[in-house]
């Protein structure tokens, strides 16, 4: 049975994948949608791409048994924090509304992460 961590783990893990998926295959759809431009030189947005996905792949492992990748959790929810944070930052010194909404998920999927791995961590102590 999956427990709260696990389902946090595994949400992050579909989030980056999802996100990356969609710069990699249709980026000029996915910047249409979010209503930004796409950078002069794509490789930046292939290597977010690419490491958005290895990000993912770790999630999901760690989704299967938190307890053999203790790390993995608070380091996920520390740079979903730090991403919320740009990402904010970049919407209200003018940048679309996009990034908040993405700062917004990335503070969720912080909160929910750190919440699950504090209370997982707490009860096997």
């Amino acid at each position: 049975m999956p427990t709260p961590l696990s389902r946090a783990l595994l949400a992050g893990a579909a989030f980056d994948a999802l996100f990356a998926v969609a710069i990699l295959a249709v980026p000029g759809l996915s910047a249409s949608l979010l209503g930004i431009e796409l950078p002069p030189d794509p490789i930046y947005l292939d290597l977010v791409g690419v490491l958005l996905l290895i990000l993912a792949g770790i999630y999901a492992a760690a989704s299967r048994a938190p307890g053999r990748y203790p790390a993995v959790a608070p380091v996920s929810a520390a740079g979903r924090l730090f991403g919320c944070a740009l990402l904010t930052r970049a919407w209200a010194t003018g940048h679309p509304r996009a990034f908040l909404i993405l700062g917004i998920a990335d503070l969720v999927l912080a909160v929910a992460t750190a919440a699950a791995w504090w209370r997982e961590h707490r009860l096997s102590a």
